[in-house]
């Protein structure tokens, strides 16, 4: 049941990333149309780009965590026995499950502070930090949700149990 949450708030996340990927480019082929062509830049593409990429970038996170595809320097890691591999892995979930905490936290204080001192970003458009800083708690809440369930999945595999989210067990497990 958790799995299957998990697994749709990750599908939910990959369909926004898309279609903001998808205005990042319409806004940028826009500008740069109107800029060469037409000989009038806009003022607000640029800023609208940045904070998407804010957010977009955020939400990567969840989305590369959730598909094993983060940049990993395994050269020593792929020679280690699958018991040992299980131990790395687990400790690996539970820094980073500290780390999403830590991100989680200091992410809504953040966002609190800009909320509260209505704090603006520099720029054409004013817009409030609020609209960008609200990425780090939710992405930090995904983060230990998604967390949360690997370390589960590796207990299980320590104890001969089926995986709790459904998957397979490796080969060399």
């Amino acid at each position: 049941m958790l799995k299957r949450i998990c697994n749709y708030a990750v599908l939910i996340v990959e369909l926004i990333s898309i279609f903001g990927v998808l205005l990042i480019l319409l806004f940028t082929v826009y500008e740069v149309t109107a800029r060469e062509i037409f000989c009038k830049p806009t003022i607000w593409t640029n800023e609208l780009t940045g904070y998407l990429l804010v957010w977009f970038g955020m939400l990567s996170i969840v989305y590369a965590y959730d598909k094993k595809s983060h940049v990993s320097v395994d050269l020593v890691y792929r020679k280690f026995g699958p018991q040992l591999k299980r131990c790395i892995d687990l400790f690996n979930n539970i820094l980073i499950f500290i780390f999403a905490i830590f991100i989680s936290v200091y992410g809504y204080k953040y966002w609190w502070l800009a909320y509260s001192r209505d704090w603006r970003h520099f720029g054409m458009l004013d817009v409030p930090m609020a609209y960008t800083r609200i990425a780090l708690p939710i992405v930090g809440l995904l983060l230990v949700f998604q967390t949360l369930l690997s370390i589960f999945d590796s207990f299980n595999a320590f104890s001969g149990q089926a995986p709790a989210s459904g998957e397979e067990k490796n080969s060399d497990a």
